[in-house]
């Protein structure tokens, strides 16, 4: 679980010169940042140090929308946002800061093209596996797919694209898997292939 971190001493600088000492401590601090993900969930906070009652507002803006609190948690449609939090002073000043990507996968799909289901092919048929693979992100990266073939569903042997004769049994079952290193799928779907006698 990525664990984004960013911890800053920042200070309000005003722009009115009557009202601000540069040798003064800040009366208003912005410590810390977080951004965390979990799933499909942000959770965003912040943590401020106030002194003598500094007069500010604050909001997170995450996906489009302000949340006007310290601590936030959304859940993201797919796809890369980056959380924002704003900080404004009584003088009008803000101070702003991004947390890092956060990067919401969308699921990767398999959907099997041919052959069909109880297809009927001859023994000396060479069989050409189809399929399509959609929900790749753009930053997903070495996508790989594999074909998967079995006698009993319950043992299956990855394959290349195409099954050759000879062929030993009269019933094949084949599946595909596709992966990328941040997300996998598994067909669930199951198609048997017939040969002829």
């Amino acid at each position: 679980m990525p664990f984004l971190l960013l911890i800053f001493p920042l200070l309000i600088s005003c722009s009115h010169s009557d009202k601000f000492d540069a040798n003064s401590k800040p009366k208003l601090e912005l410590l810390e940042i977080e951004c965390e993900q979990s799933g499909s969930y942000v959770y965003a906070h912040t943590s401020l140090s106030i002194k003598d009652e500094a007069e500010y507002y604050y909001y997170w803006i995450i996906n489009g929308e302000h949340f006007y609190s310290f601590d936030v948690q959304k859940k993201l449609p797919y796809g890369e946002h980056v959380p924002k939090f704003v900080l404004i002073d009584g003088f009008g000043d803000t101070l702003s800061d991004n947390c890092d990507y956060i990067r919401i996968n969308e699921p990767l799909e398999i959907t099997l093209l041919s052959p069909v289901d109880e297809y009927k092919a001859e023994k000396t048929d060479t069989i050409k596996f189809q399929y399509k693979i959609s929900g790749i992100d753009t930053w997903e990266e070495n996508l790989q797919t594999k074909v998967y073939i079995s006698t009993d569903k319950k043992v299956w042997e990855p394959i290349d694209s195409l099954f050759m004769p000879p062929f030993t049994k009269e019933v094949y079952y084949w599946k595909v898997k596709a992966f990328t290193e941040q997300d996998t799928s598994k067909q669930e779907e199951i198609r048997s292939i017939w040969i002829k006698k």
